[in-house]
């Protein structure tokens, strides 16, 4: 008889402006700018490949319906990443810099309110180093409280019973 696979998640793994495993301040990212947070650390050691992922944030005062906030991870060896913008909590030095990215699903201002919106979905991650981006496409500058914003990772490698 065949054996199930079933899908285990582990602890995830954060990007907050502060108590996060990683730092990532997108606060108060203005349209037309980007942040990118701290490279994350995945290990050496067997894991698996496949995460979960979340991305949240508040839009600032002024909002559009349908305007939208680009959701990227960078990634790397140690040696080489997908950006020369550096390894820490940094600002993204130009849109160009998204070219090389892994685009996930953007964040769509959905109401106009000062309500926390967000995407998820699936990611396979093959590099050791990773880092959420996030690029402000929309006309109006994000919030200015640091909570409003981050990023989650959350391992789910296949366990066979």
């Amino acid at each position: 008889m065949p054996n199930k696979i079933y899908q285990l998640q582990e602890t995830a793994i954060t990007w907050l402006a502060s108590g996060g495993t990683y730092a990532f301040t997108p606060t108060s990212l203005g349209s037309a700018a980007g942040r990118q947070g701290a490279y994350g650390d995945l290990g050496t050691t067997s894991r698996g490949r496949w995460f979960a992922y979340r991305a949240w944030l508040k839009p600032g005062g002024t909002r559009v319906v349908g305007e939208y906030i680009e959701v990227c991870l960078t990634t790397g060896d140690g040696t080489r990443y997908d950006n020369d913008d550096g390894t820490c909590d940094i600002a993204v030095s130009s849109v160009d810099k998204l070219r090389n990215l892994r685009r996930l699903r953007p964040i769509i201002v959905d109401e106009n309110a000062a309500v926390e919106m967000g995407s998820s979905g699936y990611v396979f991650i093959e590099q050791r180093y990773v880092a959420p981006v996030f690029w402000n496409r929309s006309a109006n500058t994000l919030s200015s409280t640091a909570g409003d914003f981050g990023f989650s990772l959350t391992p789910i490698p296949d366990e066979v019973q």
